[in-house]
């Protein structure tokens, strides 16, 4: 669009926005909205936004926060030479060695499904793929029927 029909255009909607009456909210709708609102104003310091907390409470979190994280990194950091440690770090060694099990037994059941696709004839993979489209065509039209009939009006 030209930048003058853009201008142009906006303006004609400007002028017509601003032609319109202005709206008032219902009586109802405004009362429990404002309601709403002061129930919000009287809720005490700790249940509101954080934002809204005083400055103290907002710096003091912040830094207990801090302090949390810190310790976290420190222990992630010296947890290999705590002695009180080791036998739980033997238990995260020997379940990353199953995980480890488990994704070369994966591996070799992928390779050995890929080495079996790649053998078969190419129309016989055409018609097990028909079949499987087939099946769903029937699933996604049965679905169908069958919640028209429970959503009927009787």
């Amino acid at each position: 669009m030209k930048p003058e029909q853009q201008q142009r255009l906006e303006r004609e909607i400007d002028r017509a926005l601003k032609s319109l009456p202005e709206l008032h909210a219902p009586e109802h709708l405004l009362s429990r909205v404002m309601a709403r609102i002061e129930v919000a104003a009287a809720r005490p310091w700790h249940q509101q936004s954080w934002s809204e907390w005083p400055a103290p409470a907002r710096w003091t979190t912040l830094l207990v926060l801090a302090l949390i994280f810190a310790g976290v990194c420190f222990a992630y950091w010296k947890a290999p030479e705590a002695q009180v440690l080791q036998p739980v770090l033997a238990r995260l060694q020997s379940l990353t060695n199953l995980a480890d099990a488990l994704w070369s037994v994966l591996g070799a059941l992928v390779g050995s499904v890929t080495g079996v696709l790649r053998n078969l004839n190419t129309w016989v993979l055409a018609g097990c793929a028909a079949m499987v489209l087939f099946g769903y065509v029937v699933c996604v039209g049965l679905g169908t029927v069958y919640f028209r009939v429970a959503l009927a009006r009787r």
